[in-house]
This record gives C-alpha cells, sequence and structure tokens, in this order.
C-alpha cells in the first residue's frame, strides 16, 4: 500500500508538468510575492537564517500567475535554506530592472524582453559539479528524499510565463536569476 501510495504521489506531481493551456495571468506586484515567500521561509524550513532583501522600489508589474510565481520562489528558498549547513547562513533576495536583458527565442527570430530580474543568492554548500549540466531535468536530486522535480517544475513556470531561470555555483553558494518581461502597454 506504502509504495502504491508513493506512486500515485509521484504521477500527481508529475501532473503539474502537462500543458493545460493558457495559464490565468494578471499584473503582479514581485515583491508582495517574495515579501510573502520570505515571511513563509523564516517562520518555517528557514527560520535559522538571515534574509537580506535588496528591492528595486521602482520595478513594473509582471504578467503573472501569482500562486505559480509563490510556488517558484517558495521551491527557489527552500532549496537554499536547506543547502545551508552553518549558523551563519544568509539568502539575499535582490530585484532589478535591467532594459538591456534580451534573449533569442527558441525559433532564432526574435529576441524577447526580460527586464524584471529576481535574483536569490546563498550562502550554501553550492551544487555539485556532476549535476550542473542536468539541473533543470526531472528525477536529478541531491537530498536524500529528494523527488528531483521542484527545478523542473520551477523552469517551466518560468518557460509558461515567457522568463527564463538561470544560475551559478561553486562551494561558497549558489545564485539563481529569474528573468520575467514585464506588463507594457503596447
Amino acid at each position: 500500500c506504502n509504495e502504491a501510495d508513493r506512486i500515485v504521489s509521484l504521477v500527481d506531481r508529475m501532473n503539474l508538468f502537462v500543458d493545460h493551456g493558457e495559464i490565468d495571468r494578471q499584473g503582479v506586484n514581485i515583491h508582495s510575492i517574495l515579501s510573502h515567500v520570505c515571511l513563509l521561509s523564516q517562520n518555517g524550513f528557514g527560520s535559522h537564517i538571515k534574509y537580506t532583501q535588496r528591492y528595486d522600489p521602482s520595478l513594473p508589474l509582471v504578467n503573472g500567475n501569482k500562486d505559480q510565481l509563490v510556488q517558484v520562489f517558495l521551491n527557489l528558498f527552500k532549496n537554499a535554506a536547506e543547502s545551508i549547513k552553518t549558523n551563519e547562513g544568509e539568502i539575499i533576495i535582490s530585484t532589478s530592472f535591467e532594459p538591456g536583458v534580451r534573449v533569442k527565442n527558441s525559433n532564432n527570430t526574435n529576441s524577447l524582453e526580460l527586464p524584471l530580474v529576481v535574483t536569490i543568492k546563498d550562502n550554501g554548500v553550492g551544487i555539485p559539479d556532476e549535476i550542473r549540466e542536468h539541473l533543470f531535468e526531472p528525477f536529478i536530486s541531491t537530498k536524500v528524499n529528494g523527488s528531483g522535480l521542484g527545478l523542473p517544475l520551477i523552469a517551466k513556470i518560468i518557460n509558461d510565463h515567457g522568463g527564463i531561470v538561470e544560475f551559478d555555483s561553486d562551494n561558497n553558494g549558489t545564485t539563481f536569476k529569474v528573468m520575467l518581461p514585464i506588463i507594457t502597454d503596447k
């Protein structure tokens, strides 16, 4: 029974990767999402960590799904918190507006403007070299009981929002950058 329950749970989580069509979007303040997730983290899994918030107060709204974006940043905060093995752990959350950030789309015909950048930096142990190339693939995890579905889900949600997620890591910590389009009056 336990094994059947585990498989059903895994199938339910894999359903998150199925394309269900257009996501329900509206103008979302990224700072309210980040502040909410920071509060959840401080009062739960990351209570032992110092949080530093460096927000650009002039950022425009993101055209996004609030619940999905909360899930993205909750997963990133949780991963950051779990990578910190000392009592001097810190997660730095920053936002910026970088109007020159452009990325080629998959068919290389147009470039996408992704000026809203959210950076989450931790001083944890970093991501092992052997999994970095496959980090956003399902079932890749360094956690003992990890499913390896958190980062692929993050990548899918951000991609569905028209954005991208990147990372850099060494033995002094990891930095994730989430780049998103903004609402424009065009």
